[in-house]
């Protein structure tokens, strides 16, 4: 598993709608490094809703995918951020 440290990384939610859910989180290079199809990980408790990326954040962190001081945001914000 790799260890990815210090970044920032965006949430791009790409299907929510009639009862399915798919995201994924890119780098700043545009490599999804995590995947999320369905709602497991707010029926599991690590997300309260689809745009919870704090909760998405924590569950990435303990999991060894992100380390404690990367963040998440928005597509939208990333994007800004990102490829201004």
């Amino acid at each position: 598993m790799s260890y990815i440290s210090n970044a920032i990384y965006g949430y791009y939610v790409n299907l929510d709608e009639r009862g399915e859910f798919k995201a994924d989180v890119r780098d700043t290079q545009g490599k999804t490094v995590f995947r999320i199809d369905g709602y497991d990980l707010i029926e599991d408790g690590f997300m309260r809703r689809t745009t919870d990326t704090q909760g998405l954040t924590e569950y990435l962190v303990s999991v060894g995918i992100i380390d404690c001081d990367a963040e998440i945001i928005p597509m939208h914000e990333f994007e800004a951020m990102v490829y201004a």
